[in-house]
């Protein structure tokens, strides 16, 4: 891994007196919380060497968000010259934790003010979005769900249930590919979503912005790994419909929804399972239930039996014997 170079004292005319790591995304993105001389805090990034197309990228889709509203961190300091960003702190408390310290009956109102950032994109012409990322395509679709196939399941099962399933992604990926389109954050998830003092929400992690299926961040959302621990089915789906209503969603969006969390099951799954493998093993605990939601949902939709046996074999086993 890349040596992080000493942590800078000052950037520009902002200057640190102290910092703590914090957890970043999956990328090699390094983050700290920082604390500034003048009072107050922020988050500082730290690009990997040869990223300075991806540092002028990242700024330039927080810039487009905030000039249309949307509620992503102020950048203090950064461009494309520089492999050191400094970010407005939106705060420590993410959607998770958030959902975790309120009530039970009440948790469904909270999740609904998550979907703010979502009804303002939805507002936005998909033709002007700058072409930063590919967008959710089949093509891309397809791939996402390749990760399933290497690594949830062993080759031996790969090799007997290839010819039924693979055709069966296909079609999923085709389906999904042709939903109405919308701007997407791609990982609208609870851990990239930020709650203050005031109950104001943020989001982070915004740069994979794309555009794609019009429920692909609400599928993103309700199927968050630790989502059925903390709202239940009535909740979600009370969750789903305000997400409807608020945004006009065309006829036919509980199907799309439904076709959509499929897809994402799947790729969270074969996720998880790459993780796993790589020795972060706290990741499979979250299997069971993930290939719970794909099952129940992939069995509405007649999957065929094969399918429906990986998928099953999964929840039984969480995927511990695959690697």
């Amino acid at each position: 891994m890349e040596q992080i170079p000493h942590l800078p004292d000052s950037l520009g005319p902002h200057r640190i007196s102290g910092w703590r790591p914090i957890a970043g995304d999956a990328s090699g993105r390094r983050y700290w919380r920082v604390e500034m001389k003048q009072g107050g805090t922020a988050i500082l990034c730290r690009y990997p060497e040869r990223w300075r197309s991806v540092v002028k990228r990242d700024l330039e889709v927080l810039i487009w968000l905030r000039d249309r509203n949307l509620p992503v961190p102020q950048i203090l300091i950064g461009d494309a010259r520089s492999l050191w960003v400094l970010l407005e702190d939106l705060g420590p408390i993410d959607g998770e934790q958030a959902l975790m310290k309120t009530a039970p009956e009440a948790r469904a109102d909270l999740a609904g003010t998550f979907l703010e950032p979502l009804c303002r994109l939805s507002a936005l012409p998909v033709r002007d979005l700058p072409h930063w990322n590919p967008s959710l395509d089949q093509a891309f679709l397809r791939w996402e769900l390749s990760g399933f196939e290497m690594w949830s399941l062993p080759e031996k099962t790969r090799w007997n249930a290839g010819e039924v399933l693979q055709p069966w992604l296909d079609e999923l990926a085709t389906s999904v590919a042709g939903h109405p389109r919308s701007i997407c954050l791609r990982d609208f998830h609870l851990n990239n979503i930020l709650v203050d003092a005031e109950g104001r929400v943020g989001i982070i992690d915004v740069q994979d912005l794309r555009q794609g299926p019009d429920t692909y961040d609400l599928a993103s959302l309700l199927c968050d790994r630790a989502m059925p621990e903390l709202l239940n089915s009535d909740q979600r789906l009370a969750v789903a419909r305000l997400w409807a209503e608020s945004v006009g969603a065309a006829p036919g969006w509980e199907r799309r929804l439904q076709e959509t969390t499929l897809q994402r099951v799947l790729k969270v799954l074969g996720t998880f399972a790459f993780l796993g493998a790589k020795g972060m093993s706290q990741y499979l605990r979250w299997v069971p239930q993930t290939a719970s939601t794909a099952a129940g949902i992939a069995g509405q939709f007649g999957a065929p039996a094969g399918v429906m046996a990986i998928l099953l074999e999964l929840k039984a086993t969480g995927g511990v014997d695959v690697w």
